[in-house]
């Protein structure tokens, strides 16, 4: 689950533009990953402290997504990537358009 989930956050930060969605995910990769080292903490010490250098990782990516959820405030539901992004969007079909392609 873990693992998924991890693979889950790039394309729903940097693809979709679910920034507080993707602190979410982070939070849960932060408290599952201290349950998985406390669970393999018992029977192999080793690879718990092993795992603390990924751990540090993940809290400093959970720091810098708060950050730039902060510096994207959410109105109507739309933060301001999302909003910048779909912009962009409109300004190429635009383009598109006048263009006649």
């Amino acid at each position: 689950v873990h693992y998924f989930s991890n693979l889950s956050w790039a394309p729903l930060f940097f693809g979709l533009k679910r920034l507080r969605a993707g602190l979410w995910v982070n939070g849960w990769l932060v408290v599952s990953l201290l349950v998985w080292m406390a669970l393999i903490g018992h029977f192999l010490p080793a690879a718990a402290v092993l795992l603390t250098p990924y751990l540090v990782w993940v809290v400093f990516a959970t720091f810098l997504n708060s950050a730039v959820c902060r510096l994207n405030p959410t109105k109507n539901g739309c933060n301001e990537a999302r909003f910048q992004d779909d912009l962009i969007k409109l300004r190429q079909r635009a383009a598109d358009y006048a263009n006649g392609t």
